[in-house]
């Protein structure tokens, strides 16, 4: 999930078109994927620094969620603010997550 929200817009519109899906729905994938972590986290198989990461990310995706609903229309992936700051949080988390896990593997 945070490869597809950390890509080039143009990425993120092919999967649109190829899934059938909106704007919207990538948004509804990372809230599921969020919910996972949390519980991940209450049973101590994610650590809390790994589960800020994913909330940093949930909070770019709530700014995308609570932007006006032009936001979700296709030609707004590559012109909003919003979107570009989610793909940015994405690409962190994505980062810091494969460290964490490189060290927790390597161990």
């Amino acid at each position: 999930m945070l490869d597809l929200l950390s890509a080039e817009p143009e990425k993120q519109l092919q999967y649109l078109q190829t899934s059938g899906v909106g704007a919207d729905e990538m948004l509804l994938l990372f809230d599921d994927l969020l919910h996972v972590a949390r519980a991940r986290m209450a049973d101590g198989s994610l650590n809390g620094e790994d589960y800020r990461l994913l909330q940093a990310v949930g909070e770019s995706v709530n700014s995308v969620s609570e932007g006006p609903e032009e936001i979700l229309a296709e030609g707004a992936l590559e012109e909003a603010v919003e979107w570009e700051e989610l793909r940015v949080a994405s690409a962190a988390a994505k980062s810091g997550l494969e460290l964490s896990w490189g060290r927790e593997v390597g161990d």
